[in-house]
């Protein structure tokens, strides 16, 4: 039996500008199992995305239909981010919860709007922030390249020495395990061609507020953070009416389109949804190859890295 009446795959962007309809800006493809194929919509801010896929979710809920929902930026950093972050902080919980709030609460979006969305964020700031509470004082990290270069005091153009030490004494990797399985980018990057830190930074606040939005919070769950990973194709208890997933589209091949964002977006959905049919996309959402169930890699993914959909190549 399939897991999903309806996927929406969503490819992300935290720019600056409003920008919809053509590459290098936020497209998603979305709609249900029994469709011939995904629409599309390319909304011109964050705000209007999130927006535009909130009615979503609340009618596949109002339909008893479960939901999977997935973004194309990093949902957690390397091992002993969260940890460092919390040494330096009040902040207490998971590793993923920690640096979900903590940038929740610092990450302002549509800076200097009044009536539309601008989609200008103090993204770099915040970077600068994180930076200042983590960088011993003869090294500037873990965030790199910014923009206007040299504008912000605690973050340097290049990147760090790797692995990047904390004051804190931890060692900070660039990659996630993820990363390095798929050849994704470090999002500790912020800015240069094809960096996603930035879209990091903007996007976990937005999901957060998915996350937590009192008409979904009791049917959500974050894959792998809050289910673990799959064991069979009955993991999921009926309680759970949206999932969330990370994805990084490139691990396909995207359809045939003149936007290859847009095209992206539905290779993962109709990816997505022919597994789903097989009743086999279940199998995508167990425990990683090469990661031993319960050793240390297995937890550190569990409960601050997190995992990409569709790293396996089984199915």
């Amino acid at each position: 039996m399939p897991l999903f009446g309806s996927y929406i795959m969503t490819d992300w962007s935290g720019g600056n500008s409003r920008r919809r309809n053509r590459k290098d800006c936020i497209w998603i493809a979305y709609g249900s199992r029994t469709d011939n194929g995904p629409r599309t919509k390319s909304p011109s801010s964050r705000t209007e995305a999130v927006e535009f896929i909130r009615p979503l979710l609340e009618d596949a809920l109002n339909n008893d239909q479960r939901v999977l929902v997935c973004f194309d930026f990093a949902y957690g950093y390397p091992e002993n981010f969260s940890t460092a972050l919390r040494a330096s902080t009040d902040l207490t919980g998971k590793g993923w919860e920690i640096v979900w709030r903590h940038l929740h609460d610092k990450v302002h979006d549509d800076i200097g709007g009044g009536r539309q969305a601008t989609n200008r964020s103090n993204r770099f700031e915040v970077a600068d922030e994180l930076n200042a509470l983590m960088m011993p004082c003869d090294a500037a990290g873990p965030f790199w390249s910014a923009y206007p270069p040299r504008t912000y005091p605690h973050i340097p153009q290049q990147q760090p020495r790797q692995p990047f030490t904390t004051k804190q004494g931890l060692l900070v990797r660039t990659l996630r395990r993820a990363d390095e399985c798929v050849d994704s980018k470090t999002p500790f990057c912020t800015f240069v061609k094809g960096s996603v830190g930035s879209q990091t930074l903007t996007g976990i606040p937005r999901l957060y507020d998915l996350r937590t939005d009192p008409r979904f919070t009791k049917a959500s769950a974050i894959w792998p953070f809050e289910t673990g990973w799959a064991a069979d194709s009955g993991w999921l208890g009926k309680e759970i009416g949206i999932l969330h997933a990370e994805i990084y589209p490139s691990v396909r091949l995207p359809l045939e389109d003149q936007i290859r964002d847009r095209g992206q977006v539905c290779s993962m959905w109709e990816w997505a949804r022919g597994l789903d049919e097989k009743d086999v996309l279940w199998r995508q959402f167990s425990l990683p190859v090469g990661i031993e169930a319960g050793s240390k890699e297995d937890k550190a993914i569990r409960s601050e890295e997190g995992w990409i959909l569709g790293c396996r190549s089984d199915d």
